[in-house]
């Protein structure tokens, strides 16, 4: 299934209503275009919204030369047995190409939650699929003999070239890593892609694992041969799912793991970690920190680091497009585990000639072109420096967001209130609210492009930055709460107007008391970002009366429900600029109206949830109820004259209307 091409390329790079985790980027030929390449990533599915993943592997891709049309693959992998749809955790896909023939094998491996089917393999001919099973048993139950792989595994291919190897005649090795809260590694066997190779061994407590920043928690006594001798175990901090690369010479393993205190924070494993070595089984070094998904940044006064983002769990690895190194992770809005959304930040690598044995190291930092030496780092005065990448607003726009355009608060990287993000699964509308802005709340975009592109660099396109007598306008598309009036200081570079952030005023909207409680677009007049080189980052300050918030409600049994959308001073639901000539808009995302027999019918705001019964791989199914017979009348109308819609006839008492919009399909079920 192919679905919708989407512009976007904005972090999250995906659309806003897709949550896609756990994704594993790679980069293949296309299938479809020979000598041409894509981008994709493989990753696990948020569509339960109750539970980690769901029913599907899920795949996107991009062209390498447009990073900024990701297109939806659609499930490329799911498993349906004895009545149940097996819940799929994190992925990854390797490709495995024969030296005589140039026949390309992919192998995905899919992560199955099923009983005795987590070690699971499948191949095809194509990246996208179809995928087939190659190590379950005929009534596609459980694993053969053999299948020893577990938690979270990642497969790394080395070619082989020098025909003195013994492993020339077959072309290359292959390794898998995996574990949660225990790291193990081994050699596959070539000749299926799952088993132990003969002749090696598995690599247990492969490296040290932590129940917390610099508390390993393996075995008291444990020995890890694959560390070189003097690294301390407890620089590694292992939580789960490890990611082979190889940089140069030498090998990068890239896992989840503990991060924090080395930078003067708490504790998280919301951060990707890195080690390096000679081989793919090591030995290796501690590397550090790769990303904090939590935003690390100085805080006010820059006497120690803080974060601006939500924190869980985080997933991901490092690809190399284009020229230029990618960390892929994933973030949580509002720390909501189950509707995580992938996020990507530019790194810059560097690396020695020199064996890590002799002392040859790799290093890894966030990157910005602007930046002296293209590196950015946060520093505080107390001595912590988070190196990192910079969780942004940009994604693959690492030359800064283009500025004559309308981005959803969504896209924020900067955000003071932790549960104002909103989730969003409505296919046709690539937006999410901050709702419930409260006095001092800050919400930063981390940047944009004021000095433009002027050439395509990188898989982005070229774009017109500002310019001195533009004449232009920042757009801050907002729905007042009606609990008085307030102002909203736009702030340039940083949040606060001091010798840490160096932050400038450029302008304020003043929105009064009586202000209609409807969304709304302010717009002010900002000369100071025209004629800027360079991105930079614009921050909403709002300033105004202290609001109450409700009381939580509680589920059956006392357990808390999900938190209710937050009350404040204003939601946020989107900024960009304008000048004379162009438009700067909240798109208007279609309304459908369905009709039985003259009476309107509820269309529920919430689609139909996934589960292992049902093995839906989107939010695109609505449940209506109506009274329906065989002669009565269904209608369905909508607000955009683009949408096609489908209606059956009514058979038993029940009916389905399709309506599709700019690729995406909304089906509506009526019983």
């Amino acid at each position: 299934m192919i679905a919708a091409i989407v512009a976007t390329a904005q972090n999250p790079y995906l659309p806003l209503w897709e949550h896609l985790p756990d994704g594993e980027p790679r980069v293949f030929e296309d299938p479809d275009n020979p000598g041409q390449y894509r981008a994709y990533i493989i990753g696990s599915h948020d569509v339960t919204y109750s539970a980690y993943c769901g029913p599907d592997i899920r795949m996107w891709s991009a062209p390498v030369e447009n990073l900024t049309q990701w297109r939806d693959e659609g499930p490329i992998f799911t498993h349906y047995v004895d009545g149940q749809w097996d819940t799929m955790f994190a992925p990854d896909l390797v490709e495995v190409r024969d030296r005589s023939t140039g026949k390309k094998t992919y192998y995905l491996y899919p992560h199955s939650r099923g009983w005795r089917r987590v070690a699971m393999v499948c191949k095809s001919d194509r990246p996208d699929g179809p995928f087939t099973p190659i190590n379950l048993s005929p009534d596609g139950r459980q694993c053969v003999p053999g299948s020893i792989i577990d938690f979270d595994p990642s497969v790394f291919v080395e070619y082989v070239t020098d025909k003195r190897d013994p492993d020339y005649d077959k072309g290359f090795r292959a390794y898998v890593f995996y574990g949660f809260q225990r790291s193990t590694a081994f050699e596959l066997d070539q000749d299926n892609m799952y088993a132990l190779r003969p002749g090696t061994k598995v690599h247990d407590y492969f490296i040290p694992a932590s129940s917390r920043y610099g508390e390993v928690r393996d075995p008291e006594g444990t020995t890890y041969p694959s560390l070189y001798k003097g690294q301390n175990p407890g620089d590694f901090n292992f939580f789960e799912a490890s990611s082979i690369r190889k940089v140069g010479n030498k090998y990068v393993m890239v896992f989840s793991g503990y991060s924090g205190p080395d930078y003067g924070l708490g504790s998280t494993n919301s951060a990707l970690r890195y080690a390096y070595g000679d081989s793919p089984l090591g030995p290796w070094r501690s590397g550090g920190v790769l990303v904090d998904s939590r935003g690390v940044v100085p805080n006010e006064d820059g006497t120690h680091l803080t974060t601006t983002n939500f924190a869980h769990n985080t997933h991901g690895s490092i690809e190399q497009i284009n020229g230029q190194w990618y960390v892929f992770y994933h973030r949580p809005p509002r720390g909501f585990a189950n509707a995580r959304q992938a996020m990507v930040a530019p790194v810059k690598i560097t690396w020695d000639k020199k064996k890590v044995a002799d002392g040859g190291k790799v290093r890894i930092v966030a990157y910005d072109p602007y930046a002296k030496n293209q590196e950015w780092t946060a520093k505080a005065t107390d001595g912590a420096e988070y190196t990192g990448a910079e969780v942004t607003s940009e994604g693959f726009h690492i030359f800064g967001l283009p500025p004559y355009a309308y981005y959803s608060a969504g896209y924020a990287c900067y955000v003071t209130g932790y549960q104002w993000m909103q989730d969003n699964h409505d296919v046709w509308n690539n937006h999410m609210d901050l709702a419930g802005i409260t006095n001092r709340g800050i919400v930063g975009f981390k940047y944009f492009g004021f000095g433009g592109l002027d050439h395509d660099s990188k898989g982005i396109h070229a774009f017109a930055g500002t310019r001195e007598g533009d004449g232009t306008l920042l757009c801050v598309n907002l729905t007042p709460s009606g609990h008085g009036a307030f102002k909203v200081r736009v702030m340039l570079d940083g949040p606060y107007a001091n010798d840490t952030w160096k932050g400038r005023e450029i302008a304020v909207i003043d929105v009064p008391a009586d202000a209609p409680r409807v969304a709304s677009t302010y717009s002010v007049a900002v000369p100071a970002v025209e004629g800027l080189k360079g991105k930079h980052a614009i921050y909403l300050v709002a300033e105004g009366p202290e609001v109450q918030q409700p009381q939580q409600r509680q589920q059956w049994g006392g357990r808390p429900s999900q938190p209710e959308r937050p009350v404040g001073l204003f939601d946020l639901h989107g900024i960009g600029f304008s000048k004379s000539g162009t438009l700067c808009e909240r798109p208007v995302v279609p309304q459908v109206t369905i009709m039985a027999d003259g009476q309107k019918l509820t269309i529920p705001s919430t689609p139909i949830r996934s589960s292992n019964a049902n093995g839906y791989t989107d939010a695109t199914r609505y449940q209506i109820y109506a009274p329906l017979a065989e002669c009565s009348k269904l209608t369905a109308t909508a607000t955009h004259p683009d949408v096609k819609i489908s209606i059956s006839p009514i058979v038993k008492g029940r009916a389905t209307i399709t309506c599709t919009y700019q690729g995406n399909t909304k089906i509506f079920l009526i019983n």
